[in-house]
């Protein structure tokens, strides 16, 4: 797992380590709010080579209550800020946007009140609480997903005529408990695309601090130079890959896709994005040093981070499946394959089987661990005539005779007797595991 050392970069890090003393917050958390504040606030003027794409971080912070201390963490972030970012709080930010319309609605008051600077952030700090209004209106991930994109948004409302939104500029911060992420975490909008926009980060409290501490806010004036410089609007920022970070940056879209080869479909729904989030991180690092090029070092501090929330992302993932029990932890890999097996009744395709164990076993592991047991066959079936070949996993009771499995397979408890082996020659009977063949 990757440290804040390694993710911490240019006077945005410096400024999260010169406030992390006096903070009980995870400094993941905090760099992770610091970056999602102040992205957004440079997206008007900072924007990506490729597609003039923005440079907005959207981050969400994942904690146990109290423990997870996600609020510390954006409290640290927005003090830290504060000063850099001017008014930009108070004015811009935003809550409890539900639905699609009042999101292309807010959108649209702020471009239009703005004279053009459309730039909103909305703070969700109990996200929980709106994302089952936000799940019932289908309009509101395709906006959600157009405004990370940076693409123009049109709502037509019956009374207003239509609602259009020219550049969005958005930006998106909030806190979930993980039990919260299993409940309203749809699949079904994970593999929409709805969720791979947002950084997820796993928090908890870094330290306990005496009750009459007080927060102490470092200086910030290489921020706040910074800051002038990203927003300075005689002087549009278009941020490139020096050649060193190109390569870079290539070897680690190749390491993603890799990974996401391995994984279930659902968990690799959720880093379709990685690549480009590294970009983006990086291209927000860069802008901290005031200058253009993004250096191999800001893309290796920015991979650093998105490679957390990928981790951060594939625990909270594997926990909504297996129901986040303490207990799973505690059984050894044979016991966890019959648990599974059992709740598919008795027969499961291989990509059934390792996605509520992935993280415990992968697919050699599953195989290797099923070779040595004497309840569960593992064969390989065609289901079309086109295609590869489909591995199943099934219960079998064993042979009292052999220890090996008997050709009866168990679906739920209840056993459905398989028509006995025709004979064979004695000689073939001579060795007794011919048969099962």
């Amino acid at each position: 797992m990757t440290t804040f050392e390694e993710m911490a970069f240019g006077p945005l890090g410096d400024a999260v380590k010169a406030a992390m003393p006096t903070s009980e917050a995870d400094p993941i958390g905090v760099w992770a709010a610091s970056l999602s504040l102040y992205s957004t606030a440079i997206s008007r003027n900072v924007r990506l080579e490729i597609g003039r794409r923005p440079v907005v971080v959207w981050t969400v912070l994942a904690g146990r209550s109290a423990i997870g201390r996600k609020g510390y963490a954006f409290n640290t972030a927005s003090a830290l800020l504060n000063k850099t970012l001017g008014g930009f709080l108070y004015t811009r930010k935003r809550a409890g946007v539900s639905n699609g319309p009042t999101l292309a609605e807010t959108l649209s008051k702020m471009e239009l009140d703005s004279s053009g600077d459309g730039r909103t952030m909305i703070i969700e700090e109990e996200w929980a609480s709106i994302l089952k209004d936000q799940k019932r209106c289908s309009k509101f991930s395709t906006y959600f997903r157009t405004a990370w994109d940076g693409k123009a948004i049109s709502h037509r409302t019956r009374t207003k005529g239509t609602i259009h939104v020219a550049q969005p500029l958005l930006g998106f911060h909030a806190h979930i408990t993980p039990g919260e992420w299993a409940k309203y975490v749809s699949s079904s909008e994970a593999l929409g695309g709805s969720y791979n926009r947002l950084l997820p980060v796993a928090v908890e409290r870094s330290k306990m601090l005496p009750y009459n501490s007080r927060p102490e806010i470092p200086e910030t004036t290489e921020l706040e130079e910074a800051y002038a410089w990203a927003t300075d609007e005689e002087n549009p920022r278009v941020m490139r890959f020096s050649e060193g970070a190109g390569e870079r940056y290539d070897e680690i879209r190749a390491e993603v896709e890799a990974k996401m080869a391995e994984m279930p479909e659902l968990l690799a729904s959720y880093m379709e994005r990685a690549a480009e989030q590294v970009q983006r991180v990086a291209a927000v690092l860069a802008s901290t040093m005031q200058t253009e090029e993004i250096s191999r070092d800001a893309v290796e501090a920015a991979w650093a981070f998105v490679s957390y929330s990928m981790n951060s992302t594939e625990r909270l993932v594997k926990d909504a499946i297996t129901g986040g029990s303490s207990q799973q932890a505690d059984k050894s890999p044979e016991d966890m394959i019959r648990d599974v097996l059992k709740r598919y009744g008795g027969e499961a395709k291989s990509s059934d089987l390792l996605r509520p164990l992935w993280g415990k076993l992968n697919a050699q592991g599953i195989k290797d661990t099923v070779a040595d047991m004497d309840d569960v066959e593992m064969v390989t079936e065609r289901t079309g005539k086109r295609g590869a070949p489909s591995t199943i996993y099934r219960l079998v009771e064993p042979s009292e005779q052999t220890g090996k499995p008997a050709l009866k397979v168990i679906i739920g408890q209840a056993q459905q007797p398989q028509p006995e082996p025709a004979p064979v020659p004695a000689a073939v009977n001579a060795n007794p595991f011919l048969g099962l063949l």
